[in-house]
């Protein structure tokens, strides 16, 4: 294993750099990659387990929040793919919603009503630095589409959201960081009258792994009509 990192060190390029993404769910989109450490972003596998459920949402929602939005990716894939009239991103840090704006640039977007990034954790805790999903100005009765990826705060997320939860139709892709947080979260939206469903790992991560901090990394996929 060290001997291919070695490898794939010497021959693949240092550096992030604007790269066109060639295959997936994001092909076409222009985004800084470094190949080093985002290989399979660029080559479409990057939660590549969660692909069908977020075509499937965006096919219909009318507006989208992205808790934990990286690098801008789904944002740019819903403004391109969806008929979601109102997108917000976040993320806590500065620097990372630079590079969200920046990709937006790449790609022929600049921030607006449309598409709202925030540096802002989401949850319950009354500061500044924080904002609450049920305080978003959002049309409950249009169909919504929530992706969180907070790395074990979600049901802190979710928590935040218990109004929107219970009185809006939406779908959700929820990316889970223990087993006990999966329970939890699966619990909390089954009582809000979410249908729900574990996506698992592919059985070819055993060859292609995500090199996740923890041992348990899944998703679930929830919907409500």
């Amino acid at each position: 294993m060290r001997l291919v990192s070695k490898i794939k060190s010497f021959i693949v390029p240092h550096g992030q750099q604007p790269r066109t993404v060639p295959v997936g769910l994001y092909r076409g989109l222009r985004l800084e990659i470094d190949l080093v450490s985002q290989t399979q972003l660029y080559l479409g596998l990057w939660e590549r387990e969660t692909h069908a459920f977020i075509r499937e949402a965006s096919s219909r929602c009318l507006w989208a929040i992205d808790v934990g939005a990286g690098k801008g990716e789904l944002c740019l894939f819903l403004l391109r793919h969806s008929h979601a009239q109102r997108i917000f991103a976040f993320e806590p840090q500065q620097s990372e919603t630079n590079m969200i704006a920046h990709n937006l640039h790449l790609n022929g977007v600049s921030p607006n009503d449309r598409c709202v990034v925030l540096s802002k954790f989401v949850g319950c805790l009354p500061t500044p630095d924080c904002i609450s999903l049920d305080s978003l100005d959002l049309d409950r009765r249009k169909r919504g589409f929530l992706k969180i990826d907070v790395d074990g705060a979600e049901m802190d997320v979710l928590r935040s959201g218990d109004g929107l939860l219970t009185s809006a139709p939406m779908d959700i892709v929820l990316e889970t960081h223990s087993q006990s947080l999966e329970v939890e979260c699966l619990e909390f939206l089954t009582a809000r009258g979410f249908r729900c469903e574990v996506v698992k790992n592919a059985w070819w991560r055993a060859l292609v792994p995500e090199q996740r901090p923890s041992a348990h990394n899944r998703w679930l996929w929830a919907t409500k009509y």
